[in-house]
């Protein structure tokens, strides 16, 4: 059942990421055509407003005495009645407009003349009572600068920066628009009249809305990167987890079914050592029967040990009551070795001590210091891949005692130096297989006792050469 949740947990996540992209996407792109046209809107009123403003500034020339005939350019009905007549066409049709200020009143005349044969000008006639036509051009220009300064603030307001432009139409021209002219526009707007000269109509030209809606949809798009950051931050961290834990379950139960191997090695021994003294008759070789019954004493002091070790377990945790005393390094490590001669004749393996002139004292637990050079010792026994050769050394000097376990087995990677003194980690012989029974907790308790003792351990190792465990603990004259 785990293995099959596990199977689909990394899909489901991942669909689950997917879709909550593509949800983002899809509201994102829909919000991207409503800012859009809002902006179009926006436009629109915009350039709307700015006509009527530019008409009734281009006729503003006493604003104290035409206050009410300027304030009809920024009116409603104002703005039909232009539409109407620049919308009034035909073949026979020709137009007339004329605006007077005179001292006590403004007079707008529209004139429509109805001929009885077709006309080729569709123009609008000037009737120019108050000023000459150059003074109409002049004024045009003059109304076209304030127009597009308006334009520009306009824009500017809007979040435009540039990408915009402005077309003149004659007034009379005709009014559909050549849709190859404008296919390069994201926002074509309509011809509007900018002053009451009538010469020219205004059309403004935008290149692109993408860069003020992607602007105004700042905000937006902040929370939605920021909620799929979030959500594939939170999935990340819960994965993570179910692998930790998962790897924390199987580590446990491999530790259980292996644990059963590691007690039986004591077991194992001493019942052979006893064995031995049955058969042989050992109880008139005292010597002899001396050594068999220490060794049978050390295998079940490190028996204890283990079960010290999976007691702790119950508290996930491996915490150990030091009774230090004073002790030679040396004289452990001989024991030792002569207890194991039984393990060592079985696998065919040699053990060499290379000791030191003095003594080397050091304080601390007897019992877990041993139990720290039994573990070396057999995981050098266990992974060796031909008859085993190991030295141990000691040394000391005023500061450390060293100790130092060199082996001819396999080697360890580089990548796993430091993951070996993790609790439960073992060393893949191929690929993620171990093919050695172990409990993966060995090394972890090395180096938990070992800094207890305020001491190090490091190990120097390359693939096939071999590894070397170097113990430095404080020394005591």
């Amino acid at each position: 059942m785990k293995s099959y949740a596990a199977k689909y947990t990394y899909p489901l996540v991942i669909l689950a990421i997917v879709v909550s992209v593509i949800l983002q996407v899809a509201w994102l792109s829909q919000l991207f055509i409503e800012q859009r046209s809002h902006i179009v809107q926006d436009i629109d009123n915009m350039f709307t407003n700015t006509a009527k403003k530019n008409l009734y500034l281009s006729c503003q020339s006493d604003s104290s005495q035409y206050e009410y005939f300027h304030e009809y350019f920024l009116s409603p009905e104002w703005v039909q009645i232009r539409q109407g007549f620049d919308d009034t066409r035909g073949s026979n049709i020709s137009k007339g407009f004329e605006a007077n200020q005179n001292e006590d009143s403004s007079v707008i005349v529209f004139r429509l003349t109805f001929r009885k044969k077709a006309s080729p000008s569709h123009g609008v006639a000037h009737f120019i009572n108050s000023g000459a036509m150059q003074d109409i051009y002049r004024t045009d220009s003059i109304s076209l600068v304030s127009m597009n300064k308006l334009v520009a603030e306009g824009m500017r307001s809007m979040g435009f920066k540039g990408g915009y432009s402005h077309r003149l139409y004659p007034y009379g021209g005709a009014l559909s628009n050549d849709a190859s002219d404008n296919k390069d526009y994201a926002y074509v707007s309509k011809r509007v009249s900018y002053n009451l000269e009538h010469l020219y109509k205004y059309q403004l030209l935008v290149t692109s809305l993408n860069k003020v809606a992607w602007y105004r949809m700042r905000y937006y798009l902040a929370s939605s990167v920021l909620m799929v950051v979030l959500t594939g931050v939170a999935f990340y961290y819960i994965l993570k987890l179910m692998r930790s834990r998962q790897l924390y379950a199987d580590a446990r139960v491999a530790f259980t079914s292996n644990m059963t191997h590691e007690i039986k090695t004591p077991i194992a021994t001493v019942a052979l050592a006893l064995e031995s003294i049955i058969k042989y008759n050992l109880t008139e070789d005292p010597e002899k029967l001396k050594n068999y019954l220490d060794i049978g004493r050390l295998e079940l002091r490190r028996l204890d040990a283990m079960v010290e070790k999976v007691l702790s377990l119950s508290n996930n945790q491996l915490q150990f009551t030091l009774q230090k005393t004073f002790f030679d390094v040396q004289v452990v490590l001989k024991e030792m070795i002569r207890a194991m001669e039984l393990q060592f004749r079985n696998v065919h393996a040699e053990c060499e001590f290379i000791g030191f002139p003095e003594p080397c004292f050091v304080d601390g637990d007897i019992v877990h210091i041993t139990d720290v050079f039994y573990n070396l010792i057999e995981n050098a026994i266990k992974y060796a891949d031909k008859p085993l050769r190991m030295v141990i050394r000691c040394e000391a000097d005023e500061e450390w005692t060293v100790i130092t376990f060199k082996d001819n087995g396999p080697g360890i990677p580089a990548i796993y130096h430091d993951q070996i003194f993790e609790r439960f980690f073992r060393v893949p012989v191929k690929g993620d297989i171990h093919s050695v029974k172990g409990s993966g907790l060995g090394l972890s308790y090395v180096k938990q006792i070992i800094d207890m003792h305020e001491g190090t351990i490091n190990v120097q190792s390359e693939p096939g050469k071999g590894c070397i465990f170097i113990i430095k603990l404080p020394s005591i004259e």
